[in-house]
């Protein structure tokens, strides 16, 4: 699959709106997902990705293991941490060290492999507070140390085409473009129905709600 790009998809709706806004930016390029199980307590998204790759139509969906349980310091990877409510105001204790330099960097050496230089990254505005690895900052410094570091000269660009919007307007554009958000997963807890409680459900309804749509999903509270 050499030239075209490779997408990180984790199953959750940033990143579908970025697949189906890359198809139709580019409908006739070639387009790898990958998705990452890195050992997540939320992991159901994995079986989500790949039914979202298969309804996109993408040439390849690439998954990826990248276990981090050993490191924990996050509910999302350690069992025995509770994932707080949305109310607690905790959601910066959902953060998984350095997830974002480890998932893309794993990324990165797929397409390397794939002769894939375009790499593709759905952070929204509404991280910046609680995930300072999802500001361009971090992105720019990434991208570079991926340049450095790549087995020969390979100018990866590193594109994150959201990260200046909020997520109430990239669900504005996943309605238009017509992202199945039904067959996405956004839960921290890993439930479906949903939990409604974490920073993750809450973030998602409040969008929907801001676009004058119902989310598609059950939740267990509303």
């Amino acid at each position: 699959m050499s030239g075209g790009s490779v997408l990180l998809l984790s199953g959750g709706m940033d990143s579908a709106t970025l697949l189906w806004w890359l198809k139709e930016r580019s409908p006739d390029a070639p387009v790898a997902a990958v998705s990452i199980d890195y050992g997540q307590r939320h992991r159901i998204e994995l079986e989500h990705a790949e039914d979202l790759a298969r309804l996109a139509g993408v040439r390849v969906h690439k998954r990826l293991e990248l276990n981090l349980n050993s490191i924990g310091g996050s509910p999302l990877t350690d069992g025995g941490l509770e994932v707080p409510a949305a109310t607690a105001g905790r959601q910066v204790d959902t953060v998984v060290p350095l997830r974002n330099m480890l998932l893309v960097t794993a990324a990165a050496a797929y397409a390397e492999t794939q002769g894939v230089e375009d790499l593709y990254v759905a952070p929204v505005k509404d991280d910046y507070d609680a995930y300072r690895d999802c500001r361009r900052a971090f992105f720019d410094g990434l991208e570079q140390a991926l340049r450095l570091g790549a087995t020969r000269d390979i100018p990866f660009r590193l594109h994150t085409p959201f990260v200046e919007m909020w997520k109430t307007e990239v669900v504005a554009l996943g309605l238009r473009l017509g992202v199945p958000y039904g067959r996405t997963h956004t839960c921290y807890a890993g439930t479906r129905p949903a939990c409604g409680r974490c920073d993750a459900c809450a973030e998602r309804l409040a969008a929907f709600a801001a676009n004058g749509a119902e989310d598609p999903l059950e939740y267990t509270v509303h």
